[in-house]
């Protein structure tokens, strides 16, 4: 999705570059253009960019690294700071429970890695991984719906 995203992006600033100036109707069929082509022919363009450019692999996986950090920490910072609400309540109000999560991953290093990430989370634990039906079990802190746990 990124990559068509950046496709589509390159190639609106590409049309408006050979259009000359920016007006409405402009950026109407160039958007409708970029949109087609990208839609049409991202698949080949980043196929062949793979293999001209090996490299292009891992400066992917560092995009996505610096992208999903930010991302990792506000959301561990929010959950430490409903586990901190739930300990000073007078009365607090969780709802603990495990919950079964699915996942696409095969590889054993993601799912190390994403097992570690959501023990990393304040107010989750991960407990098991069934390989039969590729999903996690999570003791949550605060389970919300019944549909959840």
């Amino acid at each position: 999705m990124l990559q068509k995203l950046s496709a589509f992006g390159f190639l609106l600033i590409v049309w408006f570059i050979f259009a000359g100036k920016i007006t409405v109707d402009i950026l109407i069929i160039g958007s409708a253009a970029s949109l087609l082509v990208t839609f049409f022919f991202s698949d080949m363009l980043f196929r062949e960019v793979h293999r001209r450019l090996p490299w292009y692999h891992y400066l992917r996986k560092l995009a996505l690294l610096l992208l999903f950090v930010p991302v990792f920490f506000y959301e561990a910072i929010s959950a430490a700071l409903k586990v901190s609400k739930h300990v000073f309540e007078k009365n607090p109000s969780f709802n603990p429970g495990i919950v079964k999560v699915k996942t696409e991953l095969t590889d054993i290093t993601g799912l190390t890695l994403l097992a570690n990430l959501i023990t990393l989370t304040p107010g989750t634990l991960t407990l098991d991984y069934d390989r039969n039906e590729k999903s996690y079990y999570i003791h949550w802190i605060d389970v919300e719906t019944v549909e959840e746990a």
